[in-house]
């Protein structure tokens, strides 16, 4: 009975002892007077919730620095000098007070946290970080910062993410334009195989066309829209209007609908869908003496986009089987665009 008591007494011993030794901290105010972008008791609120999941520190409520505030008439916001931040500190009768600041230069985000230790008088840790001007990522940027000067582990991705300005756009990075876009204009070549290469080389006069090289510039504009976008990857639809053989003194219009899966991470994408052709065919072969007709076909399409700052340049292959089990036909397009950020208030 006696051990039982002498146990109960000596942890509770012990629980005071470290609770003592266990530091205080108050955060009290969040320098964004540069960043208007931001809301300031927002932030506040996210560090000392991160304050509380460290468990290192005896975190000051909130409650009591308004109560405080309120009953000694003392303003603790504004305050983030070093005098200031030794009264007010004194004030609540803390070890530390945690500030810090967010400020806009040029197209990045400066982040800062400071610890300041206020029997000491002085700042004992600072971090700085730079991020991607983009809104919204505001809570998570001093989360980055704050767990920096903890000397606690980061998720690389995630960091990588917000901290490269030409990453490709992401939920993170670009919050109001969350997808990879490779719209714009298209231009590249397509290769003719089989009975069909066969009838573009042969003489006018016998139904040909008068092209020794089965090969058709094409020229063209690619519209898409994503209809879906989750994660890394977006479901897309493309229509894309096209002209070829302007080499060879044709003119063959062409429209694909393509409908597709690409990733906003790496910017590879798979696609496939119809295209729809204009030519001259008689007795359902390709022949210059017959009439204008529609055909279609199923296009097979694999490609990447490939970053440069805000430049995008769409790379695509493509391959369209053939139905006489001949006449098979592949190519390269190619294009560009630039992606514009969009800010909130633009």
């Amino acid at each position: 009975m006696m051990k039982n008591v002498f146990l109960a007494i000596t942890c509770i011993f012990s629980s005071l002892v470290f609770a003592q030794n266990i530091p205080s901290v108050a955060i009290l105010d969040f320098d964004t007077r540069g960043y208007d972008e931001v809301e300031r008791y927002q932030i506040i609120q996210k560090l000392t919730l991160e304050m509380i999941n460290m468990s290192n520190y005896e975190v000051v409520d909130n409650y009591d620095i308004e109560y405080i505030s309120q009953r000694d008439s003392i303003v603790f916001t504004g305050c983030f000098s070093r005098i200031c931040l030794k009264e007010l500190g004194d004030k609540l009768e803390v070890d530390f007070v945690l500030t810090g600041s967010m400020n806009l230069l040029g197209e990045k985000v400066s982040t800062t946290v400071r610890m300041f230790d206020v029997n000491k008088n002085t700042f004992v840790n600072s971090v700085n970080r730079n991020y991607v001007d983009v809104p919204n990522n505001d809570l998570l940027m001093a989360e980055l910062t704050l767990k920096d000067m903890m000397g606690l582990e980061n998720d690389p991705e995630l960091v990588r993410r917000v901290t490269i300005a030409n990453d490709y756009e992401n939920i993170l990075n670009n919050p109001y334009d969350r997808t990879l876009i490779a719209e714009g204009p298209r231009m590249g070549f397509g290769f003719v195989t089989g009975n069909n290469a066969n009838i573009l080389a042969r003489a006018r006069d016998e139904g040909g066309f008068d092209q020794q090289l089965p090969i058709m510039s094409q020229f063209g504009y690619q519209f898409e829209k994503a209809y879906i976008t989750t994660g890394n990857w977006q479901a897309l639809a493309e229509i894309i209007p096209m002209l070829s053989g302007l080499e060879s003194n044709r003119l063959v219009p062409t429209l694909t609908l393509l409908n597709g899966l690409r990733s906003n991470q790496n910017g590879w994408e798979v696609a496939f869908g119809p295209t729809i052709d204009l030519s001259r065919v008689l007795d359902g072969k390709l022949d210059s003496r017959g009439d204008l007709q529609f055909s279609t076909s199923l296009v097979f399409s694999v490609g990447k986009t490939i970053k440069s700052g805000d430049m995008n340049f769409p790379i695509n292959l493509y391959f369209i089987p053939a139905r006489d089990n001949s006449s098979y036909r592949f190519g390269l397009s190619m294009g560009w665009n630039a992606a514009k950020k969009k800010r909130l208030f633009d």
